[in-house]
C-alpha cells in the first residue's frame, strides 16, 4: 500500500506536487497564525477546501488512474458548504477534546485522569474517522451521494474493522510526524502522499463493506 502510493506520487507527481505546494505553504502560514493568536484558528477555513481538493486528486488517481488539475476543484463544485460544515464540526470537536485533555492533565486526581483519558480517546477517534471519512466524501464515485452517507459509512467502516483502520491511522500519524519535522517534506509532497495512502486503503475497504465491485485491498506494508 505504501509502495503503491509512492508509485502514484511518482507517475502523477507534477500535478500532485503543485497542489501539495499550495496546500503546504498555506498550512505553514496557518500554523504560524495559530501560534500567534487563537484567532489564527479562523485561518483553518482556508485549509478546508485545499485539503478537500488535495484528497480529491488522490481519490481520482485511485479511481481513474489519472489526474488533472481540475480534479482539485471537483469535490467542491457541488458540496462546498457541506464539506465546510463537516470540517467545522471536526475542528470544533478536536478543539474541545484538546482543551479537555489539557484541563484534565492540569487538574490531576480521579476526575482529571478520567477527563484526560476520555479526551485522549476522543482525539484518537477523530483522527481515525477523519482519515476514513475524507477519502469517501471526495470520492468521484460518491459525489452524487449525501455527505452524511459517507460519514455514516466511515463510522461503520471503523466499527467493522477497528484494527485495520487503526493501523492505517497509526501509520499515517507516524508519517505525518516524521514529515512535519522536515518542513520541506510536508510542503512539497508529504500531504499528497498521505492522501494517496488513505485513498488506496479506505476506498476499496468501503466498497467491500457495501458490496461494490472494487479494487483488491492490499496489505498495509512498506
Amino acid at each position: 500500500m505504501l509502495r503503491t502510493a509512492g508509485e502514484d506520487l511518482y507517475y502523477h507527481g507534477v500535478r500532485l506536487i503543485v497542489a501539495n505546494l499550495v496546500w503546504g505553504i498555506c498550512a505553514v502560514l496557518t500554523a504560524y497564525a495559530i501560534s500567534r493568536s487563537l484567532l489564527g484558528l479562523l485561518a483553518l477555513a482556508i485549509m478546508v477546501p485545499l485539503t478537500a481538493g488535495l484528497m480529491g486528486m488522490a481519490t481520482a488517481v485511485v479511481r481513474e488512474h489519472s489526474v488533472v488539475m481540475s480534479d482539485f476543484a471537483r469535490p467542491l463544485r457541488t458540496r462546498f458548504w457541506r464539506l465546510m460544515a463537516l470540517a467545522a464540526a471536526q475542528i470544533a470537536l478536536t478543539v474541545v477534546a484538546a482543551v479537555d485533555l489539557m484541563l484534565g492533565l492540569q487538574m490531576g486526581g480521579v476526575i482529571g485522569v478520567v477527563m484526560a483519558v476520555f479526551a485522549f480517546y476522543t482525539l484518537l477517534a477523530l483522527w481515525v474517522l477523519a482519515w476514513t471519512v475524507w477519502p469517501m466524501v471526495t470520492d468521484p464515485e460518491r459525489l452524487g451521494e449525501p455527505v452524511r452517507a459517507a460519514v455514516r459509512l466511515g463510522a461503520l467502516l471503523v466499527l467493522a474493522h477497528p484494527i485495520r483502520m487503526g493501523l492505517m491511522a497509526l501509520v499515517l500519524a507516524v508519517i505525518t510526524v516524521a514529515s512535519s519535522i522536515l518542513v520541506a517534506a510536508i510542503v512539497t509532497f508529504a500531504a499528497a502522499y498521505l492522501a494517496l495512502v488513505a485513498a488506496h486503503y479506505v476506498l476499496p475497504s468501503a466498497d467491500r463493506l457495501e458490496g461494490r465491485e472494487t479494487l483488491v485491498v492490499e496489505v498495509l506494508e512498506p
